[in-house]
């Protein structure tokens, strides 16, 4: 898998530098794809989320950020960008359900800590304001409530 990242990402750069857009290089799929090739660590966790996002919204832009302290290969906190034209007409709150819907697994758990919605917005949003704030700091815990 990292082998073929690695070609498609070898391929954007050679068609970017010739102003071509293979069809194959295309699309939401292809931009997650050459991202994960560019980055320095991307466990399994990080790979379903993207896969799952680019799923639901067929998204313009997504960036899934493995905020976890330590060790990165913990995967347990993760904040995400979204822009999609699925949100249009969504109000913020109804977006952020349908966010964490998408990442959710089948029995409705989150399967790590913390999921942070940096944004979720549709393109001529992203387009006004594309700044996503900073990330508070974790509080801690182990995601089973702060009661324990």
């Amino acid at each position: 898998r990292g082998g073929r990242l690695c070609c498609l990402h070898m391929l954007a750069c050679l068609g970017a530098s010739l102003g071509l857009a293979p069809a194959h290089l295309r699309g939401p799929a292809a931009r997650l794809a050459l991202g994960r090739a560019t980055r320095a660590f991307s466990g399994p966790r990080q790979a379903v989320i993207e896969e799952r996002l680019a799923s639901a919204f067929a998204p313009l832009h997504v960036v899934v950020e493995n905020t976890s302290h330590g060790r990165k290969e913990d995967e347990s906190h993760f904040k995400v960008v979204v822009v999609s034209e699925a949100f249009e007409g969504k109000r913020l709150v109804g977006r952020h359900r349908a966010v964490n819907a998408a990442v959710c697994e089948p029995d409705g758990s989150l399967g790590f800590h913390s999921l942070e919605i940096g944004a979720a917005k549709t393109p001529a949003e992203w387009e006004l304001d594309s700044a996503v704030p900073p990330s508070p700091k974790c509080a801690g815990g182990d995601g089973r409530g702060m009661s324990r």
